[in-house]
């Protein structure tokens, strides 16, 4: 087995491999459920629900269980508010909220994601766990995130997020089968919820 030193600290082949693996990229999250039935346009409001909680947390989970107040529905997932109100909220800091609807993917094939959030947060869509960063952080964006839909249709999406204080971030953007170039904002037609 090789070693290397770096500024002074020796580094094994295996230590190295390891340091290097999440650059590979992650493996494409299949297996996601749409939702059943599937809803009809008279079923459905633009918009995703949304319902607030207000304390100081330092995790996702602190928000269980809490009380929850509904808020006005989130027309998009491209929050970046800086120091004002977070979301749809009535508050600057201290926000935890609870999201939900649905998401529609209109053909099948591999989406890319990419999620920036200031502070925690958690995604599911499906009913699989797309991504999570749940503690404290500065904005933090994660690297892409492959998601394979075999059917086209509307998911169940569900979002976990909180902010404790100073700056507000909630950002959702992606790519659709075979599209080339920067991930953007999620359409608000792609987004809904049930009346």
């Amino acid at each position: 087995m090789k070693t290397w030193v770096c500024r002074g600290a020796a580094w094994s082949a295996l230590a190295v491999v390891a340091a290097l693996a999440p650059l590979a990229g992650a493996e494409t999250i299949t297996g996601l459920k749409p939702a059943e039935p599937q809803p009809t346009a008279q079923q459905l409001a633009p918009g995703l629900a949304v319902q607030y909680t207000y304390a100081i947390v330092n995790h996702v989970d602190e928000l269980k269980g809490r009380k929850l107040e509904a808020g006005p529905p989130l027309a998009h997932l491209e929050w970046k508010t800086g120091t004002g109100i977070v979301l749809t909220s009535k508050a600057r800091e201290g926000v935890g909220a609870m999201i939900s609807g649905l998401l529609l993917f209109d053909k099948p094939g591999t989406y890319g994601f990419e999620i920036t959030s200031n502070d925690g947060v958690r995604v599911e869509v499906g009913g699989k766990l797309v991504h999570e960063d749940p503690g404290v952080h500065a904005d933090s964006t994660s690297d892409r995130i492959d998601v394979k839909i075999d059917r086209p249709g509307w998911y169940p999406l569900n979002v976990v997020y909180f902010q404790k204080r100073n700056t507000a971030t909630l950002v959702v953007r992606w790519i659709g089968p075979g599209e080339k170039g920067k991930l953007v904002p999620i359409p608000a037609r792609m987004l809904a919820r049930p009346k």
